[in-house]
């Protein structure tokens, strides 16, 4: 099987577990624990699909929450986690990064970090050798992947995916757009990390270094990570979460991309980038 055919075959996995979620309520046998029920009581997205769909979701999400408690975060975050399905998995998307490095042995030793610009990150993660990285997190979503004429037409509001829908996406646009967004935070006297935790209409997941490839290391096309216009970032993790029928649970990924021309005092330490495999560059794209 080639690569495109696994990809493809993703694909539709995905799009057949967001059918599934089109329905709403909580499916009949999956048992919430209790910090999931407190953010579901009042919660917009409760009528919106059905979340979480099955027990080892519902047990993962209440982990996650479990561990923004024991962080004193869980009150801060419980009006994001009562919105839309958007925010709501925004606000864990940003909980599970958080949760994924503590587990690693990257201790979240502060929230909301103050960056440039007076801008708020995410948190910060301390390696264990004692150095901090200020870390952003964003997710985009299919919604910015939508043209003029879709938004104008009402697309945003419906189902992500649609039966027999068929376009083209450009998912590398994406990672530039994070990049965008989060660059404005960066100072340049401090590690800085920006990890990417995306609701595209093809994850980047899917071929991770197809996308990173043109997104980051392009020079063909502006590749963000070719010179150093943005020598203030460190680099980028591509960061996923994946339902494991096989071991019935929640897997966590990340892929770790450096900016080979960061500024050493902005660049990725070491002890992170060998605990990801990370690289400063992609042979294909």
């Amino acid at each position: 099987m080639t690569e495109m055919d696994e990809i493809l075959k993703e694909i539709a996995k995905t799009r057949a577990e967001q059918a599934a979620q089109m329905k709403t309520g909580v499916p009949a046998g999956v048992q919430l624990g209790p910090l999931t029920s407190t953010i579901r009581n009042g919660a917009i997205w409760a009528t919106q699909d059905q979340f979480p769909s099955d027990q080892i979701w519902a047990d993962d999400v209440e982990q996650v929450l479990n561990f923004a408690q024991a962080q004193g975060q869980f009150d801060h975050y419980l009006n994001k986690l009562r919105g839309n399905a958007r925010q709501r998995d925004s606000a864990l998307a940003e909980l599970r990064v958080a949760f994924f490095f503590s587990g690693k042995g990257f201790a979240i030793v502060k929230w909301e970090p103050i960056g440039a610009n007076n801008r708020e990150g995410e948190f910060t993660i301390r390696t264990p050798s004692g150095t901090d990285v200020f870390t952003e997190v964003k997710s985009p979503s299919w919604e910015g992947e939508l043209s003029d004429e879709e938004r104008a037409s009402g697309r945003k509001q419906l189902p992500k995916y649609l039966q027999a829908e068929v376009r083209s996406v450009g998912p590398w646009e994406r990672i530039r757009f994070a990049v965008d967004k989060a660059y404005g935070k960066y100072l340049n006297n401090t590690p800085n990390l920006l990890v990417i935790a995306d609701d595209l209409f093809v994850s980047l997941q899917h071929g991770t270094g197809l996308p990173v490839g043109t997104a980051l290391y392009d020079p063909r096309d502006g590749g963000y990570f070719t010179n150093a216009l943005r020598e203030n970032l460190g680099g980028v993790g591509v960061f996923w979460v994946a339902h494991s029928e096989l071991e019935s649970k929640v897997l966590y990924r990340m892929k770790l991309f450096l900016n080979p021309h960061a500024l050493p005092a902005a660049a990725i330490p070491e002890e992170l980038a060998l605990s990801f495999n990370a690289v400063d560059h992609v042979d294909r794209w």
